[in-house]
């Protein structure tokens, strides 16, 4: 699931696919991690806005590519709100280095984290908590 969107999200930026991206054989080895921000409008919010988000989602990679704790997937605008996504071997990790950099942000207010977790059936289940 994120393994084919991350594969490619990243394809085209400097990244090759190859049979790895393509084909990940166990999902519960990574877990997804959205962060739901708000935006100003019903739409996609302003230029000045998405401008902003893209700074503050550069900063969010480079702060997990330096821990090593995941990867950035992308962002989708739309309806008011702009996700962005997030994967790697522990959400919980993840978090640990997100979380500072999200609660000082602006951007994030009135936002939401949505956390894809795999349950016992094989299937996965979101939980949303506020940032």
């Amino acid at each position: 699931m994120a393994g084919d969107r991350a594969a490619l999200a990243g394809y085209g930026a400097g990244r090759t696919m190859d049979d790895d991206d393509l084909h990940d054989d166990d999902p519960a080895a990574e877990q997804d991690l959205l962060v739901v921000l708000k935006l100003s409008n019903r739409q996609m919010g302003t230029h000045q806005e998405r401008e902003a988000l893209e700074a503050f989602a550069d900063e969010l990679e480079a702060a997990i590519t330096a821990a090593g704790v995941g990867e950035y997937d992308g962002d989708e605008l739309g309806g008011g709100e702009c996700t962005l996504f997030f994967c790697g071997p522990d959400v919980d990790k993840l978090l640990f280095v997100l979380q500072p950099l999200l609660k000082r942000s602006p951007l994030c207010r009135g936002g939401h984290l949505v956390r894809m977790v795999a349950t016992e059936g094989g299937g996965f289940a979101s939980q949303r908590q506020p940032i």
